[in-house]
């Protein structure tokens, strides 16, 4: 998969302007607040419909202007692809594919995939579960639309049932609807942690093996998917599920919250038996959120059939030499773009490579 155009108008502090990147490595280098984020992040808001610093869309236009507009063309394996993305100041966004506008945001993905990595990944491993299963969701949402719906789904019955729990003054006062709420999210849930469970299985071989290679084999990659609700297959988990939802219904009423299920669901993740969650160095943490980039490349090639889009915005400085080596030539087949404050070295680069400048909004090749 390869971006073979980006156009932007308006976007944060991007003035109008088309770029022609490389099928390869793209270094986009210059000052800091000059917009060198903002470009990659608008081919990103082309892969999944959101940017990765905010929620607001409305933060995404220039200042002082009413719109902005985002449109990325690609080439996959299946030919050739446009996406754009129409952004007005008090309305909602409007998002089209190849011309045809689409409803929903589900209907985005996995049209142009993307792995985006910048220094607050980090978060990933030492913030809260909830950042290791937002990690899985965009992954699982890129590669399997119909994982998309049934979190959707399990994500609306939940507030539901949260929303109940908060009105309710006894257990029998909504036992009878509160039943309801559970057999959806059960099934919808259960959906969620199977797919959870096999991408985790496979993302622990890549990430064990990526972790190895950049550390010189001194350091070993433990990683786990953990959950509440046990089972071997969807039936068995939606089972197991729905009997812990009733087990958990008077301490639920309590708290006035959901307190068993995929929601809380975590990653589990070790160097040489050591928790790195919470015990890693800053060096560990890093490398780790590397590893896990590197690892998902892989993933999406096997599921795919081809690489996504490698988004490395602003992560070389945090990378000794040897390692900045390694990650810029991670295959030949994939495209990087890659954003630094500071001139990348010639020598750290293959041949299919373009220089690009970015100084107050304008990006120029050099």
């Amino acid at each position: 998969m390869k971006v073979t155009e980006i156009c932007v108008n308006n976007y944060r502090n991007l003035a109008k302007q088309t770029i022609l990147p490389s099928g390869g490595l793209n270094i986009f280098t210059g000052d800091n607040a000059q917009g060198k984020t903002n470009l990659v992040e608008s081919v990103y808001l082309c892969c999944i419909g959101k940017s990765p610093r905010t929620d607001k869309d409305k933060d995404l236009i220039c200042w002082g202007k009413d719109k902005a507009f985002v449109r990325v063309k690609y080439l996959c394996r299946f030919g050739e692809g446009e996406i754009e993305v129409a952004l007005t100041a008090n309305a909602k966004k409007q998002i089209s594919v190849n011309s045809v506008p689409i409803a929903k945001i589900g209907e985005l993905m996995g049209y142009l995939n993307c792995i985006y990595f910048s220094p607050n990944e980090i978060k990933i491993i030492s913030q809260s579960p909830q950042e290791r299963r937002r990690f899985l969701d965009i992954d699982l949402c890129q590669t399997d639309k119909n994982y998309f719906y049934s979190l959707t789904r399990f994500n609306k019955a939940l507030q539901q049932r949260n929303n109940l729990l908060k009105q309710a003054r006894s257990v029998e006062e909504v036992r009878d609807t509160v039943f309801v709420w559970d057999k959806q999210i059960a099934e919808e849930g259960a959906r969620v942690i199977a797919k959870r469970k096999s991408f985790c299985e496979k993302l622990k071989v890549y990430a064990k093996q990526s972790h190895a290679t950049l550390t010189n084999n001194e350091e070993q990659l433990e990683l786990d998917y953990v959950t509440q609700i046990k089972g071997e297959n969807v039936n068995e988990i939606a089972e197991n599920y729905q009997i812990a939802l009733q087990n958990s219904i008077e301490k639920d009423l309590q708290l006035r919250y959901t307190t068993v299920g995929c929601q809380r669901d975590d990653v589990a993740l070790s160097i040489n038996g050591t928790d790195v969650r919470s015990f890693g160095s800053q060096g560990q943490l890093r490398t780790t959120a590397l590893s896990l980039k590197l690892a998902e490349l892989q993933i999406f090639k096997n599921l795919i059939g081809e690489y996504p889009i490698l988004i490395l915005d602003d992560v070389l400085s945090e990378l000794d030499v040897d390692r900045q080596r390694r990650l810029l030539n991670f295959d030949a087949e994939l495209q990087i773009l890659l954003t630094s404050a500071t001139e990348i070295s010639h020598g750290l680069t293959n041949a299919d490579c373009k220089f690009f400048s970015v100084k107050q909004g304008i990006c120029s090749e050099k």
